[in-house]
């Protein structure tokens, strides 16, 4: 990548020019955002039913980032065991908040209640739920002259009113990058970011009807 090369460029220029160093400059910072998410736009006009759903109120809190990910560098991985966050690459936000604002857009087209879904990651006082996302992988993957990139998210669902989890899971997705550019990087997490949050929203929506289904069959 180009990154770590300018990294071995720098090393040999110091090595071999004492003035080379006072010349260098760092390279500049290249701010990055997912895409849009074209899947939402286009199922906007197309929202799901939501007869079968709770009623209530959704917030959508920062996902959780632990390690490498909670740092403004992209993180990359060469192999499956090496990992480091570029230096002159970051994302223009947090990645929790950025993935939580992402999460609420999506359930414009996937609602798991029958009221809003809303980004809040301050409070939870008008809510009656929280869906609360944890980022286990989210990265480019270098293997040998293969680039790829992985999205692998966690999730819950809570009711907040007494703290229960009425569903969980995860989902992971990884997709080669054909041109291993930063352009072409970025569009792949933005396209795998989505089929992850639709296939954790989808097993939502069969789990809560499911119960809902069980409840009205048991009051009978």
């Amino acid at each position: 990548m180009i990154d770590r090369r300018a990294l071995v460029l720098i090393a040999v220029c110091a090595v071999g020019c004492t003035g080379c160093l006072r010349t260098t400059t760092m390279a500049p910072i290249e701010m990055y955002r997912l895409l849009p998410p074209a899947a939402v736009s286009s199922a906007a006009a197309a929202r799901e039913a939501t007869d079968d759903l709770p009623e209530g109120s959704l917030a959508v809190a920062r996902f959780v980032t632990p390690g490498l990910y909670g740092q403004r560098g992209i993180v990359y991985r060469v192999g499956e065991a090496g990992y480091a966050t570029y230096s002159s690459r970051e994302w223009a936000m947090p990645l929790g908040e950025m993935l939580g604002r992402r999460t609420a857009d999506v359930m414009q087209a996937k609602p798991l209640v029958r009221g809003d879904a809303l980004f809040d990651p301050r409070t939870r006082r008008s809510f009656m739920y929280m869906w609360r996302g944890t980022v286990r992988e989210f990265e480019e993957i270098d293997r040998g002259n293969d680039v790829f990139v992985a999205v692998n998210l966690e999730a819950s669902l809570i009711r907040i009113e007494n703290d229960s989890i009425v569903w969980s899971g995860g989902a992971r997705v990884e997709r080669q990058v054909p041109d291993g550019t930063m352009e072409g990087i970025i569009a792949g997490l933005s396209g795998a970011t989505d089929e992850v949050l639709f296939a954790l929203l989808d097993s939502a929506r069969v789990s809560i009807r499911q119960k809902s289904a069980h409840g009205a069959s048991s009051n009978r």
